[in-house]
């Protein structure tokens, strides 16, 4: 369920989110994300006995289970079995809960840019770079999809991808503008920018349609076609 609706796809992702927060978690803690009603009865203050991926998790799974917008700090706080005020030290709100992982990729994104070959096309470079930041290890695919359908499904996390996105957008847009004797601040690498962040979810949803264990084959085909086009439109703006 998420905002209050339930659906198939949604359904199966909270299952196998659960199924690697066994693997992690002690049986109690499983047991009291599944049930934030218990786990609300229990003590708060206590220090933090997992780590910030492990809490992230449990917020998903509570998340998928109960709804974005119907599960509290508080519940995430109790399942975990953690105090507010360290949870609020891990994540300011809920929604950093969900772009967890996307936002610490953000330093792989820009390692790959950084040292990106110079012979190679800026746009390749761009693919390869955002390709390389995303972590598809069989235990973090499960949480990925459950992050994915989230923002896909919830209105506030889509409009909330607007703000996380933009250090992901700008790096690409300095990348681009520096490789192609341009100003940052121009329309064009702006829009490339924008374009890519873009591409990359639309993979990203035809994943999720897919069932498939992997986003790769999915976001770099979304990417690539992308730059195809801009090849094709940067060939032909050359011969007018």
């Amino acid at each position: 369920m998420i905002n209050g609706r339930t659906d198939s796809c949604v359904e199966d992702t909270s299952l196998i989110t659960l199924s690697v927060l066994i693997q992690v978690l002690p049986e109690s803690r499983v047991e009291s994300m599944a049930t934030p009603d218990i786990a609300e009865s229990r003590g708060r203050g206590r220090p933090p006995t997992v780590s910030v991926d492990a809490v992230a998790e449990i917020g998903l799974g509570l998340f998928l289970a109960n709804g974005f917008d119907e599960t509290t700090m508080t519940n995430i706080a109790s399942a975990a079995g953690i105090g507010r005020k360290t949870l609020f030290n891990y994540f300011p709100n809920k929604a950093d809960i969900v772009w967890n992982r996307f936002n610490r990729q953000l330093e792989d994104l820009t390692n790959a840019l950084e040292h990106a070959p110079i012979d190679i096309v800026s746009t390749d470079a761009v693919v390869a770079a955002v390709l390389s930041g995303l972590h598809t290890h069989p235990a973090v695919l499960p949480i990925m999809r459950a992050e994915v359908t989230l923002i896909q499904a919830v209105p506030s996390l889509q409009s909330y991808a607007y703000m996380q996105g933009r250090p992901w957008r700008d790096a690409i847009t300095r990348f681009i503008a520096d490789r192609e004797g341009l100003d940052p601040d121009d329309t064009l690498p702006e829009v490339l920018g924008h374009g890519y962040w873009h591409a990359m979810f639309v993979g990203f949803r035809k994943w999720l349609h897919s069932g498939q264990s992997s986003p790769l084959p999915y976001v770099e085909t979304a990417l690539r076609d992308y730059s195809r086009a801009l090849q094709a439109a940067f060939a032909h703006e050359k011969t007018q």
